[in-house]
């Protein structure tokens, strides 16, 4: 036993490292020759002072020489500033270890070397310099190269970032920069060696056998330890940014289409506000004059025909406000007793007793969605069945027809009404859009019905010629589908 702690301690003596023992009081208890030699101590002079000895008093050096070590990611080892018996200060690499004596006491061992002397750093195997300079745990990818893309380090992340596998020499990747005009695509280090230097520039850099990423390109260009001109940079992963970048500009363009919709549909409503109010305030004047009862009857009915104008107008506000903003609803649907009550609710319309009434319903499956909604629907079609119908040419039909699938309903409302012209089908589902100044609508409903159905994931056409009636098909995906298909795609992502 004693011939090998000999032995032991003619190695460490004999070692280019200097190694320092610190017992549980912070007092240095054993040093060798080396250690000596780097601080100008005799190891008489050294022994049973405090460690701190060695240590220069300026805090704020000391400090930022181990967030630099923070940084870099270097656990055991540290980047330090220490004083010799001179007053010279030197930056010094410490590699500590710990230890407990025969009572139980911990020991702390310091092993020492010059961070400027590379020969006395690799004689005991550590990585060079730059190396340890360059943390193993930050979340950057961190690489040098040389001018002609030789790989000459990475760190674990940049590894995993670019897929490089070990033993990598070289940098093939490409990279593409978009900028005003058009994108360019060029290898990554022609872009390091006309650049020089690289602040922050968002790329689209592409990996071997793998999807390219977005990805932050910092570089600047640095003398290796052979007097070689290469290239330091740092590879920050951008994805994450891109997609919230994405989203916002997603968001932003969903806002000013809303704007555009708000302005549109405040301009229309105070119009379609203004008109009925108008014509009512004009009669009341009117009906103070006259004094003939006929005639002050005539006025009467044609302010409630104004009112329920307005009333009709009110209530799609409603309707479409609401399809805006609140979620969309699992009900389960049966069609028969819906439609049928549709129907009942629109008795009082002109001409509704001479129109006849069909419903055919093939539902043997199970459906679900927002009942609300359906019923938003079905109540502006069937309406706009009623009021363009035809009554006085022909008898007038409304035919309403559902199938339901395991997956999804198909509805026709079919009339024999006026019909809609071939240059007016593919505006009738806008804002506020009427065939002709003579029609009574709002120019809501159809509006209404589409922005409804996109809310429920459904959709609308319709088929229609003039003065032969309209046929509108309407198919909705059965809520419980539908979530099935929106699981399914969270998780594909």
């Amino acid at each position: 036993m004693i011939q090998t702690e000999r032995l032991l301690n003619t190695i460490i003596d004999a070692a280019n490292l200097g190694v320092c023992m610190v017992d549980h009081r912070n007092k240095i208890i054993d040093v060798n020759d080396f250690f000596c030699k780097i601080f100008e101590y005799d190891r008489e002079e050294l022994l049973q002072k405090p460690y701190s000895t060695l240590q220069p008093e300026n805090y704020k050096e000391r400090a930022n020489l181990y967030y630099q070590n923070f940084v870099e990611g270097n656990q055991n080892t540290a980047l330090r500033q220490v004083m010799t018996k001179s007053g010279k200060r030197k930056s010094v690499y410490t590699f500590t270890a710990t230890s407990e004596d025969e009572f139980g006491n911990v020991l702390k061992i310091y092993n020492v070397i010059e961070a400027s002397d590379k020969t006395e750093s690799s004689s005991i195997g550590s990585q060079p310099p730059h190396e340890l300079m360059i943390g193993n745990n930050v979340k950057s990818g961190i690489l040098r190269c040389s001018q002609e893309g030789e790989l000459l380090y990475a760190n674990p992340h940049a590894r995993t970032l670019l897929f490089l596998p070990a033993g990598s020499k070289s940098l093939q990747n490409e990279v593409t920069i978009y900028n005003e005009n058009s994108p360019r695509k060029l290898p990554l280090v022609q872009l390091l060696n006309e650049e020089r230097f690289i602040d922050n520039l968002s790329v689209l850099l592409e990996r071997a056998d793998h999807p390219p990423f977005w990805a932050l390109l910092s570089a600047s260009t640095a003398i290796n330890e052979d007097g070689q001109v290469c290239f330091d940079m740092t590879v920050v992963n951008q994805e994450d940014q891109k997609l919230l970048e994405r989203k916002l500009n997603k968001k932003l363009e969903e806002l000013k289409n809303a704007n555009k919709n708000l302005d549109h549909f405040v301009y229309g409503a105070t119009h379609d506000l203004k008109a009925p109010l108008a014509s009512i305030s004009g009669l009341i004047n009117i009906l103070r004059r006259e004094e003939n009862p006929v005639q002050k009857e005539q006025y009467l009915q044609m302010m409630e025909k104004s009112i329920h104008r307005l009333n009709e107008f009110i209530k799609e506000i409603v309707d479409y406000s609401r399809n805006a903003n609140q979620d969309v609803k699992r009900d389960n649907i049966d069609f028969q007793p819906l439609i049928e009550e549709v129907f009942e609710s629109m008795a009082h319309m002109e001409n509704a007793s001479k129109v006849e009434k069909v419903i055919q319903i093939e539902q043997e499956y199970p459906f679900q969605t927002d009942a609300h909604r359906l019923k938003v629907v079905l109540n502006n079609l069937i309406s706009n069945a009623y009021k363009y119908s035809s009554t006085h040419r022909r008898d007038g039909l409304i035919e309403v027809r559902v199938k339901v699938s395991p997956h999804k309903a198909t509805i026709h409302v079919n009339d024999n009404g006026q019909g809609i012209g071939k240059s007016h089908i593919e505006k009738i589902f806008e804002m506020f859009f009427r065939a002709s100044e003579g029609q009574t609508g709002t120019g809501l409903g159809l509006y209404i019905v589409k922005e409804t159905l996109d809310k429920m994931h459904g959709s609308v056409h319709v088929v229609s010629e003039l003065g032969k009636g309209s046929c509108f098909i309407v198919n909705i995906p059965s809520a419980a589908t539908l979530s099935g298909a929106q699981n399914q795609m969270k998780l594909d992502i």
